[in-house]
């Protein structure tokens, strides 16, 4: 990053949201414009506190730029010439696509101490690590809120029989395949939920991401 005291530099405030997650996940994120955007995936993986880099994309103008692209290296924010109210694509993970639809609140002059970023407000939890995506933190959710009666692969399968019977003649189903199917389903979202803890999806410290975040602009600095 340039030397922010002697080299002006702008302010972008980033409303980020989650999308395909509810309870809804927002922040909103204020970076300075002379962020490489490879750095500002990093910021996200702190805001998630997630310590695996998955890689990411980010599609702006009509472009895409990606974690594996030698143009992307060196690229800031502030070769785009953000305005107020642009929005733009980036997708954290490039295995299970977080996506995440931003926008630009406001573009203000830079001053000493505001180099760094910061978290100036938010809602709703992160996913945990290694979920699946969003499908997978809906299915993880679930089965917290419902207990174990939501993934009883008999129960699913009697379901899923009674329902084909009801729009006429049952098809060819090997029932059996099916319950083991269900039930290697279920199996992995309840060790995905046994290793991330119980989900907290209404809950957001502000206190915290910003801790994360002091400790990213820390670590650049070193």
């Amino acid at each position: 990053m340039t030397d922010t005291a002697l080299t002006p530099f702008k302010r972008i405030i980033l409303r980020t949201v989650l999308n395909d997650v509810s309870p809804t996940g927002a922040r909103v994120i204020a970076v300075p414009d002379d962020l490489e955007i490879s750095n500002l995936h990093e910021v996200f993986l702190s805001i998630f506190c997630w310590a695996y880099d998955p890689g990411f994309i980010i599609r702006i103008h009509a472009q895409e730029f990606n974690s594996f692209q030698r143009r992307s290296r060196g690229k800031r924010l502030q070769d785009f010439r953000l305005r107020r109210q642009e929005k733009f694509l980036y997708l954290c993970d490039t295995l299970d696509l977080w996506e995440w639809e931003l926008r630009v609140l406001d573009v203000q002059e830079g001053t000493a101490g505001e180099e760094n970023p910061v978290c100036v407000e938010g809602r709703g939890a992160m996913p945990p690590e290694n979920c699946g995506g969003p499908r997978g933190y809906r299915l993880m959710l679930k089965r917290q809120e419902a207990g174990p009666g939501v993934s009883d692969p008999a129960a699913i399968a009697a379901a899923m029989k009674t329902l084909a019977e009801a729009y006429g003649d049952e098809p060819e189903i090997d029932w059996q395949l099916f319950e083991e199917a269900v039930n290697s389903g279920w199996k992995n979202v309840e060790e995905r939920l046994e290793r991330s803890g119980p989900l907290t999806p209404a809950c957001f410290s502000l206190k915290e991401t910003n801790e994360r975040l002091a400790l990213w602009a820390q670590r650049r600095r070193l």
